[in-house]
């Protein structure tokens, strides 16, 4: 046991002692080469220049002014401005006349009072027997509108004759009478007249 101790220290020392004699001769055989490897090696030297330093600028000096208050504002001198330029001598006025203002038109929808109208056929009014034994007579006034197409659109009693069925016989008469529709510039409108019936005995009334 003794004997393998002893041959393990003396193969480390071996070895080491190898190492370094490697490491000698590698260190005499190369040192000269990498010597004059960088002696050959241009060495370049860079100088930084140090900056100069900026100059200080002075300040000017600022005098301090104390506004004074104005005790009293000065008199401006008054300047007339003319309301309205003089004409130049060359100048030409005409007068503008106002447009005449427009006529109102008007409404057609609203009847127009007229004094007479035209019958295509005339109201034939039929006496009430009751009324021809009661010897009853009187003159009744309708107003009547004819629309655009002469037909009595509305008949009203303006003036009664005083007995209920002559009024009756003359709005009835009306109605199937036909007139001719009044024409305004050309163009049919309703009309409003006031149609006068008699109720006479002595005349034979149907």
């Amino acid at each position: 046991m003794f004997a393998a101790d002893h041959s393990q220290r003396l193969c480390v020392a071996t070895t080491i002692v190898a190492v370094h004699a490697i490491g000698l001769y590698v260190a005499l055989t190369f040192a000269p080469r990498i010597q004059q490897a960088v002696a050959q090696v241009p060495l370049t030297a860079v100088f930084v220049s140090q900056p100069e330093p900026t100059p200080q600028r002075e300040l000017p000096q600022v005098s301090v002014v104390t506004p004074q208050p104005i005790s009293q504002m000065p008199d401006l001198p008054l300047i007339e401005i003319p309301s309205e330029a003089p004409p130049s001598p060359r100048a030409i006025t005409v007068s503008v006349q106002a447009p005449p203002p427009a006529a109102p038109q008007a409404d057609r929808s609203t009847p127009k009072l007229v004094s007479t109208v035209e019958y295509v056929r005339e109201p034939s009014p039929r006496y009430p027997p009751q009324s021809r034994r009661l010897r009853e007579q009187g003159v009744v006034v309708l107003r009547v509108v004819i629309d655009e197409h002469g037909e009595a659109s509305s008949i009203e009693i303006e003036t009664s004759s005083g007995h209920a069925r002559l009024d009756d016989a003359a709005r009835d008469a009306v109605l199937r009478a036909a007139f001719r529709p009044y024409v305004e510039d050309g163009e049919p409108r309703r009309a409003l007249v006031l149609i006068p019936i008699e109720f006479a005995l002595n005349r034979g009334s149907a």
